[in-house]
Formats: structure tokens, sequence, C-alpha cells
């Protein structure tokens, strides 16, 4: 297949996509494998390790998951023994989110496999390229968080 285009759009927002979905699909059975949690599991469970006390609406917020999947993310990891659910002392209405003993473990383990599986991914690169391919990734990031991004929007 020489001469065939990578990609079969131009559009940067569909580059990035592609491969995103293609290196998670790639690698979604081995972290499965080694810790019991999809990525995306994963991805819940390093926001609560991260800050214990969270809420499912802000989880939902902060992954831009869709409140049904976030849902099941969190009734998956309570179920696997890896996060629990405690009401807020505020307002029993509102319940907060911690990790447990287990889930700092499945999220030490997977810190290790995301180690190795990102320095395969980013093998055809030089660190000189990797460091920019980051740098501009942040810059990009930035960009399209900020308000003046979302008034160029507007403008169009």
């Amino acid at each position: 297949m020489s001469g065939q285009k990578t990609f079969r759009n131009e559009r940067l927002t569909y580059k990035l996509n592609i491969v995103a979905d293609q290196a998670i699909a790639a690698n979604d059975q081995i972290f499965l494998r080694e810790t019991g949690c999809s990525i995306r599991e994963l991805r819940v469970l390093r926001l609560i390790d991260d800050t214990p006390g969270t809420s499912f609406r802000d989880i939902a917020r902060v992954t831009g998951f869709e409140r049904s999947l976030t849902s099941r993310l969190i009734q998956s990891l309570i179920g696997a023994g890896l996060i629990e659910r405690k009401n807020a002392p505020d307002d029993a209405r509102v319940f907060e989110l911690h990790t447990t003993e287990k889930g700092q473990e499945a999220r030490r383990i997977a810190r290790g496999v995301s180690d190795r599986l990102e320095a395969i991914l980013t093998d055809p690169l030089s660190r000189a390229e990797l460091d920019t391919l980051n740098t501009l990734l942040e810059r990009l990031a930035a960009w399209v968080s900020s308000d003046a991004y979302r008034e160029r929007l507007l403008e169009e």
C-alpha cells in the first residue's frame, strides 16, 4: 500500500481523533489485562484519586463523557471496590467520590503500563520532536479552552 495516505481527511481535529482512537483501541485490552480496568475507567479513577471528594458532575464535566457513560464508569469502579461513594458532609443529597486502597494500587499499576505503552507510541519521534509535539498540544489546548477561542467561533 505504498503511496496511500495515512489520513483520509486533512483536518487537524480529524487526525488527532484518529490517532487517539487507534491508540486507545490498541491499548485498552492491555490495560484491562494488567489492571482490570479500561482506559476510560482509569481516567475516572485518576481524576477521583487526584481530587478526593469530587462529584459525579465534576467527573462528567472534566472528562467530557456523557452523563450515562460517566455513571456506568463510576458504578463499575464502585463495584470493583476501586472507589467509594460518601455523602457530602454539608449536603446529604450530594455524593463525594474517593479511591480505596485497591483503587490506588490499580492506579499505580496503570501508571507503569501507561509509561511502557506511551514509550512504544512515541518510538518513531526523537526527543526533540516529542518535546515540540507536547509544547504545541499544550498551546492548542490552552487556546481551545480560552474565551478568545469561543469568541472567535461566535464570529463565524
